[in-house]
């Protein structure tokens, strides 16, 4: 994304990258792009807009129950808006990252209040959101217990990437059903 003038650009670079990432034709990119910079000149989406957007891109994601929890995973300075840098940023992550990038992105969906850990009522309330099927305290304890590592009540990004990479039984469960929302 460049800047000329004050106003946002779309690069050639920009596109051959999401091109290439998203599998998505070149020619198609740039037209989502532009369109989305003639609906957005700032460069910016709040979060209503942002619903739609994605609701248009992920139409089987249920953004009723999970909407501010990926918003909040985009919105990474917390402003209540989503650039199109921000955006990109973390596209390409998802795209390009290693297991413990895209799990620390992941982190910030179940971390609600943004205090860098997880409490267990986040937790509770993020397994309630994700699925009525899986919205059970057995699952939202084993998990806690499995991620807690230092048993300190809370639970870390540290400890969050430990226990899904380490592949503990509950905790790749969440990981895989937050995963299974953006595929």
């Amino acid at each position: 994304m460049g800047n000329k003038n004050g106003k946002i650009v779309l690069t050639e670079e920009i596109v051959e990258e999401l091109s290439r990432s998203s599998g998505i034709e070149k020619k198609l990119v740039k037209q989502q792009c532009e369109t989305f910079l003639v609906e957005h000149p700032s460069g910016n989406i709040n979060k209503s807009d942002f619903k739609k957007f994605v609701k248009m891109a992920l139409p089987d994601l249920n953004m009723k129950k999970m909407e501010a929890n990926i918003f909040r995973m985009y919105d990474t300075n917390q402003d209540g808006n989503v650039s199109m840098e921000e955006f990109l940023i973390v596209f390409h992550v998802f795209s390009n990252g290693s297991a413990e990038e895209n799990l620390q992105r992941i982190f910030r969906i179940f971390d609600v209040d943004n205090n860098g850990v997880i409490s267990k009522n986040e937790l509770k309330k993020l397994v309630k959101d994700m699925s009525s099927q899986c919205g059970d305290d057995v699952i939202t304890d084993s998990t806690f217990l499995e991620m807690d590592k230092d048993k300190d009540g809370s639970i870390t990004s540290e400890e969050f990437c430990a226990a899904v990479l380490a592949q503990d039984k509950f905790s790749k469960f969440l990981a895989v059903q937050v995963i299974d929302m953006f595929t």
